[in-house]
């Protein structure tokens, strides 16, 4: 009875540390660092690999998700910052669906530098635009990620 008393107390302070492990901060640099998402929340992610063309073109991909809040959807987008060498630009940004379900994102970048295959960084971001009773959208950053990756080449 006594060993059962402490394996029942062992298994409940696992499942109570459980969601304190996951929420805690990233640590060096935070890249490539799995994290859980939390279904009520917005989150953001970025594929571990893109495309990048002979012209320097890049396709990048991830996933998100925009919870929606009140009755009516917010608008949102997913905008993206790719750095490799002496390369950074704003690779565009995607609209976003605030319904609360996990969707992909692909944006293609032509004309915006001269990329080539091999490691990168990529900054993204989830932005929110919320009304809070104003007639003007107020922009709100709700999910970040910093992720290296890399540039694989394909046709072009």
């Amino acid at each position: 009875m006594r060993n059962r008393r402490r394996a029942l107390g062992a298994l409940t302070v696992l499942l109570m540390a459980a969601p304190a492990a996951h929420a805690a901060p990233a640590g060096h640099g935070g890249f490539d660092r799995p994290r859980l998402p939390l279904p009520w929340t917005d989150d953001l992610t970025i594929d571990r690999t893109g495309d990048v063309t002979r012209d320097g073109s890049v396709t990048l991909y991830g996933s998100y998700r925009c919870v929606r809040e009140g009755m009516e959807y917010t608008r949102a987008s997913v905008l993206v910052t790719l750095a490799q060498g002496r390369e950074r630009h704003g690779l565009g940004g995607y609209h976003a669906i605030c319904d609360g379900q996990r969707h992909r994102w692909l944006i293609d970048a032509v004309d915006v530098g001269r990329y080539e295959p091999g490691p990168a960084e990529v900054e993204g971001t989830l932005l929110r635009f919320d009304t809070s009773g104003s007639f003007v959208p107020v922009p709100r950053n709700t999910a970040g990620v910093e992720r290296g990756i890399r540039l694989v080449g394909g046709d072009g």
